[in-house]
């Protein structure tokens, strides 16, 4: 498929995603050729379409795909997490989180995720370590810890 032929498939893909239409978007991305379907572009938009419609097995692959590309940032791993997390998979979310480049030891949402799974894991202990950690990072996260059932008690 030519570039130009692959620009105008991906512009219908955001215009349907724009406009709310997700199925229609999953279409688009569903049609682009093989090689094309592990392009950054591709999986960010495949990722926020299968949240959208709560398919979020489709939504961590494609966020597991991302988090496999070279350089990739610490808010796929989170939104990796996040999608597992929908899914029940609280060992898969800290799984996926560990797996993060070491710098994202110094984001304070990435500690904040890691802590909500490991207290839905039953570890206290680290829980209440890397909620500490979190708000040290970003205090700005200490109102969303408040109200986080499953964090609240470590602060």
């Amino acid at each position: 498929m030519s570039f130009s032929r692959l620009s105008k498939s991906l512009e219908a893909a955001v215009g349907y995603f724009e406009l709310g239409m997700a199925d229609e978007t999953l279409r688009e991305l569903d049609a682009l050729p093989p090689e094309s379907q592990c392009d950054l572009e591709v999986l960010e938009l495949r990722s926020v379409a299968c949240q959208q419609l709560g398919r979020w097995a489709s939504a961590a692959a494609a966020y597991e795909a991302m988090c496999r590309l070279p350089c990739a940032d610490t808010d796929r791993f989170i939104g990796w997490g996040c999608c597992l997390y929908e899914l029940g998979a609280y060992a898969d979310c800290r799984l996926a989180l560990l797996s993060a480049p070491p710098e994202a030891r110094e984001h304070g949402l990435w500690n904040f995720h890691l802590a909500c799974y490991e207290a839905l894991l039953g570890n206290p202990c680290e829980a209440k370590r890397l909620i500490h950690r979190s708000l040290q990072l970003d205090p700005a996260l200490r109102r969303m810890a408040e109200r986080n059932e499953n964090l609240a008690p470590l602060l």
